[in-house]
């Protein structure tokens, strides 16, 4: 899977219809609103029409009592206007809000069930942008401005039709203009979305900047950096505003060009219309139906350019949001998927290689695997720790495991069943994982630990609290359970946290457990503290440690050694002692 790092190539076509897609789930409403305008335009032909009778019937007829008649025929044309617009205006938010609410969601649910390499590729301030900013673009797709183009287009039909009935010398005139306005548009398309393509770009640049900052606080605190990341936020905030002014300067430059053929029409039109009128081949009430009839026709077509820019930033946002549900998870179930089987053998790793996508190449050949030819098992109901020095592969095959990535050859096998034949939710339910990165969502405790299993009771919570060692610390506290832990947990120690990812993972009650270095960032005070939990955890199940401090696995089954991607020693930690090997290093040079 590749990091989205360019557009991709979208036309505007593509866009629309990709957006009233989603439209048209409700397509009782998108009709309705296409009637309203519809009607709408009828009601804004006729206007004209009292303008002319008035001038060429009612003036020179001085006859007050049909004045008043065409007055209040004009005024009840325009209140029916009012609440026709209104009408329109109104159901087109709620068919507006619907889509991109559904968009959203659809957007958000692609993205979760992408693999774990895009995450790791892609910038989080970025994503962020996509899934907020270019999707609200999108919206103005479908706002009540944009489908009155709809209503525009049958106006400029009928209006164009019935200008050509009245005078074709005029009509022929002022339509040799709006040539004149599509080149102005096709000149500038490209200029303007170019512009607001690089101003979304560095916009997500500064997104990616303050989520950053954000999330790293104390480390910048700690190291006194807050004028640099001043200055790198200001630097993109100055890209950011350089690319906003290219385009608006371009917009500056194509709205008065615009503005002037429309004025060029007019112009055309009251100096032919005054010949006509003066030849006594137009009249004056013509005359001025003419010209609004001209405004007509020019409005659609002032009105598509003015949104120019709302186009291009929407086609824009389009192309990145594509980027998106371009993208094809890798990691995917089987055509006919089973369930995880009831362990009673153990997980088999056999001849397993794998290479991480989109490695750098190295200048003296090809990419060096994560980890080689890989085999041994992890029997049932036993403890396989595996050491090594750091990017010796450990973390590599947890992945592999919980199928986060798929090997490139070789199997994984639980009591001989394929890991790429069970279903993927089944695995996953069934391998609990305690890293040394805790993570906590903000929320309460009971939040933190019910996210192991959303269903369980709160006797099951506080079951799971007492065997993790935090059921004292929860009971201390004023609110108990209902304790709010502060965004990534920050009102917690390192110790509390990681008892609460402990009773977490025991509430999943998952079959596999595995324990990336869980005590790695925790002094030796606290981690004696959480290890009778973790035992609690590893407890009747099948466990595979990741171990920093050696001197927490000798009661290990089994010892798995790894050393730049290759398994160079097995057995127990009294055996590897006497093997003095890989391991006996390590070891001795821990306590030496």
């Amino acid at each position: 899977m590749k990091n989205q790092t360019t557009t991709t190539s979208v036309t505007t076509g593509q866009m629309f219809r990709f957006v009233f897609g989603q439209v048209l789930n409700r397509r009782w409403l998108l009709g309705l609103n296409v009637l309203a305008l519809t009607v709408i335009s009828l009601l804004e032909f006729v206007i004209p029409q009292y303008e002319q009778y008035i001038i060429d019937h009612v003036i020179p007829r001085r006859d007050l009592g049909l004045l008043t008649e065409v007055v209040l025929g004009l005024l009840g044309t325009a209140i029916a206007l009012g609440v026709l617009n209104y009408l329109s205006t109104y159901y087109m938010g709620i068919m507006s809000q619907g889509a991109i609410t559904n968009l959203r969601t659809e957007l958000y649910q692609y993205t979760l069930r992408l693999d774990t390499h895009f995450f790791e590729s892609s910038k989080t301030g970025d994503l962020m942008v996509r899934l907020t900013s270019d999707i609200s673009n999108l919206q103005s797709l479908i706002s009540a401005n944009m489908l009155s183009m709809i209503g525009s287009i049958v106006t400029f039909i009928f209006v164009w039709i019935y200008i050509f009935i009245i005078n074709w010398q005029m009509a022929v005139a002022v339509t040799l203009t709006f040539p004149l306005m599509f080149l102005i548009y096709r000149v500038f398309r490209t200029r303007i979305h170019n512009a607001f393509r690089a101003a979304r770009a560095s916009q997500a640049q500064m997104s990616n900047q303050m989520q950053n900052t954000l999330t790293q606080i104390d480390l910048i605190k700690s190291y006194t950096n807050e004028d640099l990341e001043e200055n790198r936020f200001g630097a993109y905030a100055q890209t950011n505003k350089q690319d906003m002014i290219n385009a608006t300067q371009n917009q500056a430059i194509f709205s008065p060009l615009i503005d002037f053929v429309n004025y060029l029409g007019v112009a055309i039109i009251l100096a032919l219309g005054a010949y006509f009128v003066i030849r006594r081949q137009l009249t004056v009430g013509q005359l001025v139906a003419y010209l609004s009839y001209v405004a007509m026709l020019q409005g659609p077509i002032r009105a598509f350019t003015q949104i120019l820019n709302q186009l291009q930033q929407s086609l824009v946002s389009y192309g990145r949001v594509m980027d998106i549900l371009a993208l094809k998870p890798a990691i995917t179930n089987a055509p006919n998927p089973v369930n995880f089987p009831a362990i009673k053998q153990g997980v088999t790793l056999d001849h397993v290689s794998f290479t991480y996508p989109d490695s750098d190449v190295s200048e003296n050949g090809p990419v060096l695997p994560a980890v080689t030819d890989i085999t041994f098992t992890i029997p049932f109901g036993k403890t396989t720790a595996l050491v090594g020095h750091s990017g010796s592969g450990k973390t590599t095959l947890t992945r592999l495991i919980d199928r986060l990535y798929d090997i490139d050859s070789g199997t994984i096998g639980f009591d001989s069943v394929p890991i790429k034949d069970i279903r993927l939710s089944s695995l996953r339910k069934n391998i609990a994982i305690v890293s040394q990165d805790v993570y906590i969502i903000d929320g309460s405790i009971q939040d933190n630990i019910l996210y192991g299993r959303e269903n369980a009771t709160d006797d099951e919570v506080w079951q799971v609290a007492q065997m993790a060692d935090i059921a004292d610390f929860i009971h201390s506290l004023p609110d108990g359970l209902a304790t709010q832990v502060g965004e990534r947990g920050v009102k917690l120690s390192g110790g509390q946290k990681q008892r609460l990812s402990i009773a977490r993972a025991l509430l999943k009650n998952a079959q596999i457990v595995i324990l990336d270095e869980a005590t790695a960032s925790l002094d030796n005070e606290s981690e004696k503290a959480i290890q009778h939990a973790l035992e609690n955890l590893m407890k009747a199940r099948t466990s595979l440690v990741i171990a920093h401090r050696l001197s927490t696995i000798h009661s290990a089954d089994q010892i798995i050694v790894m050393d730049d991607g290759h398994l160079v020693e097995q057995g127990t930690h009294e055996s590897l002692l006497k093997a003095n090997g890989a391991y006996a290093k390590l070891y001795n040079a821990q306590f030496s």
